[in-house]
């Protein structure tokens, strides 16, 4: 059983938001692992955004509306978020009306949780007063969606959402004191860490923030994000989050990588966290995640996977806050391979190890390449094949050969391709 009351996914990203169909998906796991809760707020949804005062065209309104109808039979309670802060002027009448008829055109579609989105927009010149309308704004909306008192959750995501971004800091922030002063106990604040993106979240941190606003957070976890930096995925383990920061909380929502299909490690392991006893560990929680996911490489009789080849993979794609133990291994290998004075020895057999885990990368792409799961193989394979593409070079560079020029490759023809080989030559 979960010890934190909300958990669940945000599809919160920059980026092409997921189809009807991948959402469906997702809500199946999200019912069978235990989470609770979606939070939809994807940030090119044009209406969620950009078009905040519009009501959804009757296309996208019937697509809503059985979102919401999914979410519901898969036992989930779907959360609407909308982020009106880029240019919501308070003081003209006419967007506070448009504030409130755009949730109640959404709740007419079967909604009943709700979440105000003030992050990603410019700071006030004085900070105090931008939260003291944000406030106005989120009882507007309530009063608005609940004239008898509140029957739904109620998010907000507060322009000062993290750690960093807290001014001067988060216990003297004149903007978090108004808020958490005038904002009513049933509004749940979202926080995403010390920073946007958090490798560890601590106790003493949550409860820091926790005192000035007045309530337990919830957290908008970014940590397996991956829209800021795409030429990476997030693989790994829920990690650096203590086990007793559970009860310091009001839910765990995690923002994930845009790739849908690449997901199942780091939300099972979220859920396996949340409900975790005193002995949970991240690498032991990563393998239960991968135990899961290994069925879906392993549809194809010719090509198969093993547990340690799906580790490996995972380890190479692992979070922001580092590479995972048998990465770093490649990692070390690599760079004694291009040391000068590394003997010949010692480097064939460095090449051999390279030319091990190549073979083990190519081995899940195969598996992929031949079984029906498409929309996994598309997601991942750009990263494999990078991985696999940039051993060969070393291997290539190492042994002398190979068909192409490492110091070339004059086929690689972006920005981002000729900075990667900055550094190589020796």
């Amino acid at each position: 059983m979960s010890a934190v009351p909300i958990l669940g996914v945000i599809e919160g990203f920059y980026g092409r938001p997921w189809t009807p169909a991948q959402r469906g998906r997702l809500f199946a796991r999200m019912a069978a692992w235990g989470m609770n809760t979606f939070l939809y707020a994807p940030k090119d949804d044009r209406w969620h955004r950009q078009l905040w005062r519009d009501p959804y065209p009757e296309a996208e309104a019937e697509a809503l509306r059985g979102l919401v109808e999914d979410a519901c039979q898969h036992g989930l309670q779907f959360v609407y978020a909308l982020a009106p802060g880029l240019d919501l002027d308070w003081a003209d009448d006419g967007d506070r009306r448009a504030l409130a008829e755009k949730f109640v055109h959404v709740q007419r579609l079967g909604v009943e949780h709700f979440s105000l989105l003030f992050d990603d927009i410019p700071y006030a010149v004085d900070r105090a007063a931008q939260a003291r309308e944000q406030v106005s704004a989120t009882h507007h909306v309530m009063d608005t969606l609940w004239p008898d008192g509140q029957a739904g959750l109620l998010l907000l995501c507060p322009t000062e959402y993290c750690g960093e971004r807290a001014a001067p800091s988060v216990a003297t922030s004149p903007y978090l004191k108004a808020l958490g002063e005038g904002l009513r106990p049933g509004v749940e604040i979202l926080w995403t860490g010390p920073q946007v993106v958090s490798t560890e979240i601590s106790v003493q941190s949550v409860r820091e923030v926790n005192e000035i606003l007045r309530r337990p957070v919830m957290i908008w976890d970014n940590l397996h994000a991956n829209d800021f930096t795409l030429h990476r995925v997030n693989l790994g383990p829920y990690a650096g989050r203590p086990l007793e920061l559970r009860g310091l909380v009001a839910g765990l929502l995690s923002n994930p990588n845009n790739q849908l299909e690449l997901n199942t490690p780091g939300l099972f392991s979220l859920t396996d966290y949340a409900s975790g006893k005193s002995d949970w560990t991240p690498e032991a929680s990563l393998d239960r995640a991968l135990e899961v996911w290994l069925p879906a490489f392993n549809t194809s009789s010719i090509h198969r996977v093993s547990l340690d080849d799906l580790r490996l993979v995972s380890h190479l794609l692992y979070l922001p806050g580092g590479l995972g133990p048998q990465a770093v291994r490649v990692l070390d290998v690599a760079r004694a391979l291009v040391n000068p004075q590394t003997g010949a020895e010692e480097r064939e057999a460095l090449v051999r190890e390279l030319r091990t885990v190549r073979h083990r990368v190519i081995t899940v792409l195969r598996a992929l390449e031949a079984g029906p799961n498409r929309d996994l193989l598309f997601d991942l394979h750009p990263y494999l094949v990078d991985v696999a593409e940039e051993l060969q070079r070393l291997i290539v560079w190492a042994s002398h050969r190979g068909e192409d020029d490492p110091e070339v490759f004059s086929y690689r023809g972006s920005l981002a391709d000729r900075l990667m080989t900055l550094g190589w030559k020796t």
